[in-house]
């Protein structure tokens, strides 16, 4: 929960408007390891007695109702149910395509970067082939107890798709800007990823 309360409190803070969005609309499904002793942080107490925020959470537009150019910037976050959902959905290849064509930020943290390992639908080329980013190492997905557990180790997917990935030790926070794209490599590159996205805005 922390790569979307700590990111959503720097947007708010720096004067932008939040719009929260999920592959199915409605209220998402949050990954249990985000939640609970040694995870918390302020940004989640806080969000988790905001209630306009939950409000927001359990309201999430669904992506494919997304105009890519009614937003300046994109953010995706992490959780491991973004494995499965984000690579090859037609509207978040359609959201990333569109915005990194128009030079707009696309930020993506931890599991999130599974957004980037799509094929752009006019080149076939992966979203991020030949992009510097970083997200979740094999190491922290060991660490986790998740390796055997997700369909494919996401560092090991970006680099068989033609990306430069950097990684930094586990769980430490590491955020690789290539461009408009800023990635963020685990929950703690939450926060300096969406600080990245407000200084480029």
């Amino acid at each position: 929960m922390e790569t979307v309360a700590g990111p959503y409190y720097v947007f708010g803070e720096a004067g932008f408007h939040v719009d929260l969005g999920s592959i199915a609309g409605g209220m998402p499904p949050i990954d249990p390891l985000s939640l609970g002793d040694g995870v918390t942080t302020a940004s989640m107490v806080r969000f988790e007695a905001d209630t306009d925020a939950q409000r927001q959470l359990a309201q999430t537009a669904p992506l494919e109702r997304i105009d890519p150019s009614d937003y300046d910037a994109f953010f995706f976050t992490g959780g491991h149910g973004g494995m499965w959902d984000f690579p090859d959905d037609p509207a978040v290849v359609r959201i990333v395509t569109a915005a990194l064509r128009d030079g707009r930020p696309v930020a993506a943290v931890c599991h999130g970067v599974a957004a980037l390992c799509a094929a752009d639908p006019d080149t076939g080329r992966a979203l991020c082939r030949g992009r510097r980013l970083t997200g979740l190492s094999n190491r922290e997905e060991e660490l986790l107890e998740r390796a055997d557990v997700v369909p494919f180790l996401l560092a090991d997917r970006l680099v068989a798709a033609g990306a430069r990935y950097d990684q930094a030790p586990p769980f430490t926070s590491h955020v690789v800007v290539d461009g408009p794209l800023v990635t963020g490599q685990n929950m703690r590159s939450a926060v300096a990823a969406a600080q990245q996205v407000v200084s480029m805005v």
